[in-house]
């Protein structure tokens, strides 16, 4: 069977996790919501939302005010 769309997509991008962390950079996966995850080279997660043209930055599963 052949994999569908989303599942190489999937694929693609923990291949180029993995490649980032091993070359030491943090790696990002922009969101259908526009939001963004950055993955650090220690594995932490940071989700960056843009709410009213500003940037925030928080911890993923995090509220903002």
């Amino acid at each position: 069977m052949n994999p569908t769309c989303d599942e190489k997509l999937e694929q693609f991008r923990r291949r180029e996790v993995e490649r980032a962390q091993k070359a030491g950079l943090s790696a990002y996966i922009l969101n259908e919501d526009g939001s963004v995850i950055r993955i650090a080279p220690d594995g932490r997660l940071d989700l960056i939302v843009v709410q009213l043209g500003g940037q925030h930055a928080q911890a993923p599963g995090a509220r903002s005010r």
